[in-house]
């Protein structure tokens, strides 16, 4: 019985926790798309990303996804795609970039609120991101595609 006491109030403790950090990120979420944050954000993170391969109508999904997670992030690209502004290497890329490294500041706050370092957790995720959509970038340049 104290065990599923225990566990309960664990449970609580968590799901209190996971509210406390997703609420604000989705009203984040909502003042960003009335401010139109992101289409600024594009303009600064597009010298950064175009060395890993990006090409810069492909940086609005990607901000979207690192920054609001892969659902999110996913329904932006799909729109740009049916736009046609994005090619099939592109997406493939922003698809390897967000399996790796979306949600990054809800996935960080969430472990750090289990103890975890988030500025490790921040690092190592977006050097290793950026590693593998640097090397995939570059063995399709080599293909030709």
């Amino acid at each position: 019985m104290h065990y599923a006491i225990d566990s309960m109030l664990g449970l609580g403790s968590l799901l209190l926790k996971v509210f406390l950090i997703v609420v604000p990120l989705m009203v984040i979420l909502e003042v960003s798309r009335e401010f139109r944050i992101l289409d600024r954000m594009t303009l600064a993170f597009s010298p950064m990303v175009r060395w890993a391969g990006f090409k810069r109508d492909s940086i609005y999904p990607l901000l979207a996804g690192v920054i609001f997670g892969i659902s999110y992030g996913g329904g932006v690209l799909i729109g740009e795609s049916g736009s046609g502004r994005i090619g099939d290497n592109q997406r493939f890329l922003i698809a390897i970039f967000l399996g790796m490294c979306h949600a990054v500041f809800e996935d960080t706050l969430l472990f750090m609120s289990q103890g975890a370092n988030g500025l490790t957790i921040l690092v190592v995720r977006f050097i290793l991101a950026f590693a593998v959509v640097f090397g995939v970038s570059l063995c399709l340049k080599e293909k030709g595609n």
